[in-house]
């Protein structure tokens, strides 16, 4: 096994009855790396946890490890729930694992002040958990899992209780943490933003299947398929006649004159996202303004645009509001993605 690899996974399949909950996953772990994996509720993203944890046994597949996991270096699972102990302080919540362990009192005191140090809580050792705020307790979680330096971590909807912006700033803490102490990380969520704060790397899991597992950048612009996309956000899917009633820039200029004068070329299915369409309001635009929905910083258009043959409504991200339902606009695309390209 190569030196950096800290795990392997091959064709790992776990069923439930005839329901495959997790499909021939394969991908290899890195040492100090830490990834998220994202999908809709029932993919199968706590299931592997729970298999990576050794907690559930696969039907077929392997896990491999290049270090095996130890008592003095397991695998350890942090619930969404913290599960702390709330007739112990958050110092001896912290030491809990160590003590099992029987580590010697001193390393104990030593390991457990440098963790809540590091935590930013060391004025709340003789606290209690109900006497803290959730981001409190969920850092008591994570220093307890990382007091006995696990081999492998494993996060399920580590931000679950956290508000947004608490959510946010414990991710990019813990991805500084985790770095700091050289810690391998598997995290589920259903949180693009929190997955693509803290990870090295993003996969993407729909019905027990791995659709992609990347650097968070490359999974955002360059999605493997339609429904990585569809996962990432709002998407229009059309065919490649109706570029010839948008505005284009060069990028999808190029892909335009890859594109021959067959029908059936022509006809093929594209898709882009929202935030890589623009409109502007032009009495002779032949797109209009069907729906408007504010998002919060974002407004969302639906349009209507015609090709000519058929019509086709397309999701549009703008920072922009002041169109009107009825409006006449052009539109204008950046990027767009060949759909067989993408499968």
């Amino acid at each position: 096994m190569t030196e950096n690899i800290l795990c392997r996974v091959r064709d790992l399949t776990k069923l439930y009855g005839t329901v495959e909950a997790v499909d021939r996953l394969s991908f290899d772990l890195h040492k100090g790396e830490f990834i998220s994996i994202v999908g809709p509720s029932g993919a199968g993203k706590t299931t592997l946890l729970r298999l990576l944890a050794d907690l559930e046994s696969q039907d077929s597949g392997e896990i491999r490890f290049s270090e095996k996991p130890s008592r003095e270096h397991p695998v350890v699972l942090v619930f969404q729930d913290f599960m702390l102990f709330p007739s112990m302080t958050v110092a001896a919540n912290v030491a809990f694992g160590l003590r099992a362990r029987k580590i010697r009192r001193r390393e104990i005191k030593e390991r457990v002040a440098q963790l809540l140090s590091s935590f930013g809580i060391a004025d709340k050792a003789t606290k209690y958990p109900g006497q803290l705020s959730a981001g409190q307790q969920q850092r008591v979680a994570l220093a307890r899992a990382l007091a006995v330096r696990p081999r492998l971590l494993l996060l399920d909807e580590p931000f679950a209780h956290l508000d947004k912006t608490l959510k946010m700033d414990t991710a990019l803490f813990l991805r500084r943490m985790l770095h700091e102490f050289g810690i391998t990380a598997v995290a589920v969520t259903h949180d693009l933003e929190e997955a693509f704060a803290m990870s090295d790397r993003v996969g993407i899991m729909i019905d027990g299947e791995l659709k992609q597992l990347d650097p968070a950048d490359a999974v955002y612009s360059r999605p493997a398929s339609l429904d990585v996309a569809r996962f990432l956000g709002p998407v229009s899917r059309f065919p490649a006649r109706l570029l010839d009633f948008m505005e284009t820039d060069a990028a999808v200029d190029e892909l335009r004159r890859g594109i021959n004068g067959s029908e059936v070329a022509l006809a093929a299915p594209h898709f882009c996202r929202a935030e890589s369409m623009g409109v502007v309001a032009d009495p002779e635009g032949n797109g209009v303004v069907e729906e408007v929905r504010c998002i919060g910083v974002l407004v969302l258009y639906r349009v209507r645009l015609s090709d000519g043959a058929n019509e086709h409504i397309l999701n549009v991200f703008s920072l922009e509001s002041g169109l009107e339902a009825g409006t006449r606009v052009r539109v204008r695309v950046t990027q767009v993605f060949r759909e067989e390209q993408n499968v």
